[in-house]
């Protein structure tokens, strides 16, 4: 497993002393960059018997091992809700699960005792990573918490998390802070048309400039909610709240609401003087919604979408959140105060 080459630099510079490692890492960033394949890339070269600088030869049988994903100085702790994805996009967000949690427990952080205790079996690092550190219940966050304070040798805990203000700021004090960066433009074009992405600057826009993003943002489902959501926002008219909420059930629910943020941003720039950063392929729309909307309403409407998010995975009535928040937003684009 390697770090996707946007992420190299930020690898060697962490292993030019591998001698002076922090026992605990932070490695956070935006949603889509790669966070946990720069974990899993960082063990791997940490775990590797003949590491190529930074990387990790791939050919030892400590590397192959850790593919085969049974190495036994490697732990990777991650939300039940999230196991059936884990060996495909690394950084997809966990699909809500009624019976499977969203959120680390207490047991999953305590089962890794021995693992932490015992010596290594090769004799070199033992690493742990923990991902999405944000979903650390509180309780799992304390039993974490007495292993940072007083970390055993050679081993290597590595937190990932795109969110890490929610940690608790006493986990946060004992690890060292690497933030990744955003990938350059270009770089993540090409990576994007060598997945075989269908309109690559259309797909890195629409996420952001998160290349993970726009690849699962591209997938055909996805395309077509955007383009029937942006359709939607985009009427002259304003939106029919009734009408549309009746095709939203709750698995679509998250994403419409992830859609019509992006959408609000976009409107927000053009109100500021900037341009379409997300929907760029509906500039003229946005640019016709902008000059009627609300600044003010819009602020508020972005608040309440960020909080509707958070909530999208709980058992509410999908049909009823998107009622409201088109009818939020038909108000904040129904007339601004110029």
């Amino acid at each position: 497993m390697r770090p996707f080459p946007w992420h190299f630099a930020e690898l060697e510079r962490l292993l030019q002393d591998r001698t002076r490692l922090p026992h605990a890492l932070l490695v956070h960033g935006r949603q889509g960059i790669g966070k946990a394949e720069f974990a899993r890339g960082l063990a791997a070269s940490l775990l590797c018997e003949s590491p190529q600088g930074a990387l990790a030869c791939g050919a030892c049988e400590s590397c192959h091992w850790f593919s085969q994903g049974n190495h036994p100085d490697f732990r990777e702790v991650i939300p039940e809700a999230a196991e059936e994805d884990a060996q495909g996009d690394a950084e997809a967000a966990p699909k809500a699960d009624a019976k499977k949690s969203l959120a680390i427990k207490i047991d999953q952080i305590r089962a890794q005792a021995d693992f932490i205790a015992l010596t290594t079996h090769r004799a070199g690092f033992r690493v742990l990573v923990i991902r999405p550190a944000e979903a650390l219940h509180p309780a799992a966050a304390n039993a974490l918490l007495k292993t940072l304070e007083e970390p055993p040798p050679a081993t290597v805990i590595v937190l990932v998390s795109g969110e890490p203000s929610r940690l608790l700021a006493t986990i946060r004090s004992r690890c060292r802070t690497l933030a990744l960066p955003m990938p350059a433009a270009e770089a993540a074009l090409a990576w994007l048309a060598a997945e075989g992405v269908a309109q690559p600057r259309v797909a890195l826009a629409v996420a952001g400039g998160a290349p993970l993003l726009a690849r699962e943002l591209a997938q055909p489902e996805e395309a077509q909610l955007r383009q029937r959501v942006i359709a939607e926002l985009s009427r002259p008219s304003g939106s029919d709240p009734l009408a549309f909420a009746e095709r939203i059930d709750r698995t679509a629910l998250e994403r419409t609401i992830y859609w019509m943020q992006t959408w609000v941003h976009d409107l927000l720039r053009i109100r500021s003087g900037a341009a379409v950063r997300h929907h760029t392929d509906f500039a003229p729309a946005a640019q016709t919604k902008a000059r009627a909307a609300d600044p003010e309403a819009l602020f508020d409407l972005e608040r309440e979408l960020r909080a509707a998010r958070a909530l999208a995975s709980h058992p509410l009535n999908a049909r009823l959140v998107a009622e409201h928040l088109l009818m939020s937003y038909n108000r904040a684009t129904s007339g601004a105060r110029k």
